[in-house]
């Protein structure tokens, strides 16, 4: 029987959660811990750097952890925090710290990301006088600074929201699979419409954080029916409902077919003289649109396509803007493939 207000260890295996963890900071190349709603490390902090493992302790041999250090003197412990946030700690370190939230408002656990640095790193004699200041050698800083990945401040929005939404996803999907085994045992039989209402939300939580990072107007989702061949519109965001209706498209036809087909991302207008795109642009109003297909991972064929467009602005997508969105979907997929991983592992093409 689940208990009234479960942790996060009557929810989930925590032997599965770490392998969930390990590969979210592998996609994010950033290092992750999971805490109890009570503050206790709950899971090995994935991707550990000589920052915290060696340089910090130095600091405040008191603290039993990276993470507190860098929470102090702000809050005691992880427990008083009740959003997601971020804390600047010594030498333009940030963590950013996300309550994971099955139900209501209930906390369960806190997913905590980083040390990372934000917007770009600093000359590192610019350190000089804060390692003077804490017994550290310049080289011995410089080379562990060097481990700590640089964000900007959108993807670490992104990256913030997304993070909150698909793992808050899993665990409420999780409490109430286990709330409708405590009233029948036939809970198993509902399994697929489990996987297809989380596949939606973690989809929409996708493009939501997709359209944040990148400032579009609009934006789809579009999964394909291999029985059909024909890409529908899966989850939207600001699009009429005419788009939305009129959005079937077939593979190999339609902008967002022919970027299936070839499985291939396409930028719009920079992109509109290959492959007859030109011919096939119908809403001219658009300034910019931003197509990458997507698949399962270790499964062939193209599984989907995000769909994002700029309408109000003179600004037009770039190389790097498609890199943005691989980090998103492969981040999406950390959080997909507990549902069944030979069916929802999702990555991006080229």
């Amino acid at each position: 029987m689940l208990s009234k207000h479960p942790d996060l260890t009557e929810l989930v295996s925590l032997e599965d959660w770490q392998k969930i963890q390990y590969s979210l900071s592998e996609v994010l190349d950033i290092a992750v811990s999971t805490f109890s709603s009570d503050g206790k490390l709950l899971s090995k902090t994935s991707r550990h750097n000589r920052l915290c493992s060696e340089i910090l302790p130095k600091i405040s041999r008191d603290l039993d952890s990276c993470i507190n250090l860098l929470l102090k003197p702000k809050v005691n412990s992880i427990k008083e925090i009740e959003e997601e946030t971020n804390f600047k700690g010594p030498f333009d370190l940030e963590i950013f710290v996300v309550p994971i939230k099955p139900v209501a408002d209930k906390i369960i656990a806190y997913l905590v990301l980083g040390p990372v640095m934000l917007k770009k790193r600093r000359d590192i004699s610019e350190y000089a006088k804060e390692a003077k200041k804490f017994g550290i050698t310049l080289e011995e800083l410089e080379d562990a600074l060097i481990e700590i990945s640089v964000f900007s401040y959108n993807k670490s929005s992104a990256i913030i929201k997304l993070v909150k939404d698909v793992f808050s996803q899993m665990a409420k999907t999780a409490y109430h699979k286990k709330r409708l085994a405590d009233i029948t045992s036939k809970v198993a039989e509902l399994d697929p419409l489990f996987a297809r209402h989380y596949e939606e939300k973690i989809l929409n939580a996708l493009l939501n954080c997709c359209t944040l990072a990148l400032n579009a107007d609009s934006g789809s989702v579009m999964t394909l029916d291999h029985q059909t061949n024909m890409l529908h519109v899966k989850v939207a965001s600001r699009l009429d409902e005419e788009a939305i209706n009129n959005a079937e498209v077939k593979v190999g036809e339609g902008i967002a077919g022919v970027a299936a087909a070839n499985a291939e991302s396409i930028i719009l207008p920079k992109d509109m003289n290959k492959n007859g795109l030109s011919e096939k642009m119908k809403r001219r109003y658009i300034k910019s649109s931003l197509i990458v297909p997507f698949h399962k991972r270790n499964a062939p064929g193209v599984y989907g396509v995000i769909n994002l467009n700029v309408i109000r602005k003179q600004r037009e997508f770039s190389e790097n803007d498609i890199a943005l969105v691989r980090e998103l979907v492969n981040m999406a997929s950390v959080a997909l493939f507990p549902l069944k991983q030979d069916d929802t592992n999702l990555d991006v093409t080229r």
